[in-house]
């Protein structure tokens, strides 16, 4: 099993009319009411043409919402990894945290856990009832964020923690950008950049968390995108330890491209 999360705030600067109305809608709810262990019960379920997603009355108000994001985002994904679904994949929302935990297998989970991949299934917190350091649009986005981690999966189920977690930063772009932009500068200005070999912690996504590789995975892959293109992003999935094969260059050579792409594009971002 497979466990992938974080807490980060959103990266919407203020928050949108949907976000607002969510605030409202979830104050005015009695999550009590749907979270009591003996009634739980996702009771709901609704079908798009590629995703079932079973959830509560608790999350009628943006259900189509969670819909319309996943459709979305469907045909880019499963283009730029030049994979397809072949049945529709199942989603659960849960708005009752604990419950969360449960469906991943991970009762014991951090707080701020808000999504996972469980067995045949992805498994996400509410967006309407967001794990602390977390809001509506992280959650919503989130969704995203594991199915990209199903597709990665098709491709090589055994793909290092920092380019499986990177693809999907950078894909479902459910994490604060200025979080992102901060942590590259303070790495930049300590001389403090870890290697990609102490960002592949396996299952391990609490060390991965500390060393704040959601924050550099995700550049690491934008860089390798940016620089190198698709196709030869695809290929490291296949075969992870080909460096040179594929690009010509060896692993510490591809860090140093990396890094040197990092303080060329966020060095400056953000004035502080």
């Amino acid at each position: 099993m497979v466990v992938n999360s974080c807490a980060e705030i959103t990266f919407w600067k203020g928050k949108t009319k949907m976000t607002k109305e969510i605030d409202e809608y979830s104050d005015n709810l009695e999550l009590k009411n749907v979270s009591r262990e003996k009634d739980y019960k996702l009771n709901l379920r609704k079908e798009t043409q590629h995703f079932i997603i079973n959830y509560t009355e608790f999350d009628n108000r943006c259900i189509d919402k969670v819909c319309e994001v996943l459709e979305n985002s469907y045909d880019r994904i499963t283009n730029n990894f030049n994979q397809q679904l072949h049945e529709k994949l199942l989603i659960e929302i849960h708005p009752d945290h604990n419950q969360l935990h449960i469906a991943l297998g991970f009762p014991n989970a951090p707080s701020w856990v808000r999504r996972g991949l469980g067995i045949g299934k992805i498994v996400i917190a509410s967006p309407l009832n967001p794990p602390p350091g977390s809001q509506f649009d992280n959650v919503l986005n989130t969704v995203v964020h594991e199915f990209v981690h199903i597709i990665v999966n098709k491709i090589n189920d055994n793909t290092p923690r920092w380019l499986n977690e990177g693809i999907a930063c950078y894909e479902a772009k459910d994490n604060n950008e200025n979080w992102i932009i901060r942590t590259v500068k303070n790495g930049l200005v300590n001389n403090d950049l870890p290697t990609f070999k102490d960002l592949d912690t396996g299952e391990d996504f609490e060390t991965f968390f500390n060393l704040n590789g959601y924050q550099y995975s995700y550049t690491i892959v934008e860089s390798i995108i940016k620089l190198f293109g698709y196709n030869k992003l695809c290929q490291l999935i296949k075969s992870p330890n080909s460096f040179v094969e594929i690009f010509g260059i060896t692993e510490d050579e591809l860090q140093d491209k990396w890094s040197d792409y990092i303080k060329e594009n966020y060095r400056f971002k953000l004035n502080d």
